[in-house]
């Protein structure tokens, strides 16, 4: 009786180390919770934060030779633009634009939301032009610490590797500097 007990003890032991395990590592991964649609007074707050804003990052540097570039601008709605560039020549250069984006949550929206395109238009500049033609299944961008202006950090989602050069790039969590729109 006492050795069924005892195995009994050591199953649950077992098996809350491996709750405590899993819990830990979702939470690290940013898996902890189910995303789902904010509610429409945490809408309008991520919205009101992110309107008029652009955040731009570059790889290795903004005069790096080759350099990506990646812009997430908040003007009219949610745009990504990407280059990849040599020299002063652009090889790859295109823009997704929603004037709506969905944003979810896991939980608090202070500490990260994802932002997802709601009927995106794209276009190509290089290598060659076009409208419509870039695929945008699947991707999203997330913010952590969205209203912390000196913390707040993006990370751009394509689980299924969409968009085109010069992704992937940035899919981590990394901290974008707030700067002008430009043309």
């Amino acid at each position: 009786m006492l050795r069924v007990a005892f195995f009994g003890l050591l199953a649950l032991i077992f098996l809350l180390a491996g709750a405590i395990v899993v819990t830990f590592a979702m939470r690290i991964s940013g898996g902890a919770g189910t995303l789902a649609p904010v509610s429409d007074p945490d809408a309008q707050r991520v919205r009101a934060e992110l309107a008029d804003r652009s955040f731009r990052q570059f790889e290795p540097d903004r005069d790096g030779d080759p350099r990506k570039a990646v812009i997430i601008e908040f003007f009219d709605g949610l745009g990504l633009w990407a280059q990849y560039a040599e020299g002063d020549h652009a090889v790859d250069e295109w823009e997704v634009r929603s004037a709506d984006y969905d944003i979810e949550s896991r939980g608090d929206v202070a500490d990260e939301v994802t932002l997802t395109f709601v009927a995106p238009e794209s276009r190509q500049q290089f290598p060659d032009a076009c409208e419509g033609c870039i695929d945008t299944s699947g991707v999203s961008i997330s913010v952590r610490n969205v209203f912390d202006a000196d913390r707040i950090q993006f990370r751009i989602g394509d689980p299924d590797g969409v968009l085109p050069s010069p992704f992937p790039v940035f899919g981590s969590w990394t901290r974008f500097e707030e700067d002008e729109y430009f043309d």
